[in-house]
């Protein structure tokens, strides 16, 4: 995740808008009527962090995924998660956890029992969590992944303290302070792929011999960060074998130790003007059908809303085209506000009312790339370069991935969905063609 958008906050955010929460609690309250662990689509997602408040139960009972940060367990009752569980059977809680960037201070001990488990906290300002397990260059300047806060050092060459690299010891940390609490459901790591992009030095001595290694040495398949970050893996797949495991969407999948990776900023060029739509989805479709997934695996796809200033038909066009890009494999797409403290629900997740999961399975289960790029008038594949659909029991996505508009001849009606947001998209009709602007998607269900 972008650091911006994922840690600008650590206390307080926006509430979230009354229409959507009224919404959230609308689907809610059908999720308790007709409960399901069957995980039909569209999937959803929520990645809320706020550290101030949590939403109601019933808010979050609406998405299949909902990742929040690992130190709730310790801030609000057992009660709390056992009631989102009772609400919704099918929601899947996974604790977020961010071993890479160290703190330099933090709150109260109550509040922050794990950052001061972790970060061996004596007080607020007083840390004994050992330097050497922190990035330094040669001659003993910090490595900032973020901010002021120091990077740590999960490369298998890094010095051993109590016989144990950092690595080791934060999987262990994982595996006894997070995942023993019994509330979770599994682990979102963040800051977890194979390159750290954003450390402010390229080059840092990784092994403690005051020489530093060169990028190209401590990054890559095969090299001391992915080493590390393998050793992690398995020794959190040991201790907790049933646990969700999901890293960042860079992260290369080895042996079936993740479960699933989280592409964030998914497909928006307005986080980067220059990415190629096409390639980022197809990249999707490819990285999540590795085989060094397990199966059935739990991808997320996550967008915070940066078309703020855009016109209401703009931004629910781009909510559009992030589900239904997403849905050309089985990702949980999670849509957020301005920040990772409001939640966002827009009608296509509930079909406008039909209900969570309205489209049914899949027709084709794990779609790979090839099967997503095959030339089709009908059918899951490609209708055109950089147009997809994907079919589902009761109706179809199709999403374009291209800067042009595209017009496309359906093989039977379809329809459209009758919608509150955008009603001139969504408007209930039969269609027998759809055209679909650039960077755009549609859902249509089946006509009865």
């Amino acid at each position: 995740m972008s650091p911006v958008s994922r840690r600008s906050f650590l206390v307080g955010a926006t509430a979230a808008a009354a229409a959507t929460r009224a919404r959230i609690d609308s689907v809610a309250a059908e999720s308790i009527a007709r409960p399901s662990l069957e995980p039909t689509y569209p999937r959803t997602a929520t990645c809320f962090l706020e550290h101030d408040e949590l939403p109601k139960v019933s808010e979050l009972a609406a998405f299949d995924v909902v990742i929040v940060d690992s130190e709730w367990a310790h801030r609000v009752r057992r009660s709390y998660f056992e009631q989102l569980r009772s609400v919704s059977p099918r929601t899947i809680v996974l604790a977020y956890v961010n071993l890479v960037d160290s703190l330099p201070r933090t709150g109260s001990p109550g509040y922050w029992a794990n950052a001061y488990s972790l970060w061996q906290f004596q007080s607020s300002t007083d840390s004994q969590f050992p330097t050497e397990w922190l990035a330094h260059t040669g001659d003993g300047r910090p490595v900032h992944e973020w901010q002021e806060r120091v990077m740590t050092n999960l490369t298998d060459v890094a010095p051993r303290i109590a016989g144990q690299t950092y690595a080791e010891y934060a999987a262990h940390w994982v595996a006894d302070k997070v995942w023993a609490t019994g509330l979770w459901d599994g682990v979102f790591l963040d800051v977890w792929g194979d390159r750290i992009y954003t450390a402010d030095s390229d080059r840092w001595d990784i092994d403690g011999d005051g020489v530093d290694e060169l990028d190209e040495d401590i990054y890559g398949p095969g090299n001391p960060l992915d080493r590390g970050l393998l050793l992690a893996e398995r020794i959190m797949r040991r201790r907790m074998p049933s646990a969700v495991l999901v890293a960042n969407g860079d992260r290369s999948a080895c042996g079936g130790l993740l479960d699933g990776l989280a592409f964030e900023s998914f497909a928006d060029r307005l986080a980067d003007p220059d990415r190629h739509l096409t390639t980022e989805v197809e990249r999707y479709v490819s990285k999540s059908t590795s085989d060094g997934l397990r199966r059935p695996g739990l991808n997320l796809t996550i967008n915070v809303d940066r078309s703020i200033q855009a016109a209401p038909a703009d931004r629910l066009r781009r909510a559009r085209f992030f589900l239904t890009a997403t849905l050309l494999q089985n990702a949980f797409w999670a849509p957020m506000g301005t920040n990772y403290g409001q939640l966002a629900y827009f009608d296509e997740l509930d079909g406008a009312g039909h209900g969570r999961g309205y489209l049914g399975r899949a027709v084709e289960a794990f779609p790979d790339l090839a099967t997503v790029t095959r030339p089709v008038t009908r059918g899951t594949g490609s209708l055109s370069p950089g147009v997809f659909r994907r079919d589902f029991e009761h109706g179809i996505a199709i999403v374009n991935t291209t800067a042009e508009t595209c017009m496309i001849e359906l093989e039977r009606p379809y329809r459209r969905l009758r919608g509150t947001q955008d009603p001139l998209v969504n408007d209930g009709s039969l269609a027998e063609s759809v055209t679909l602007l650039p960077e755009d998607g549609v859902i249509l269900l089946a006509a009865r």
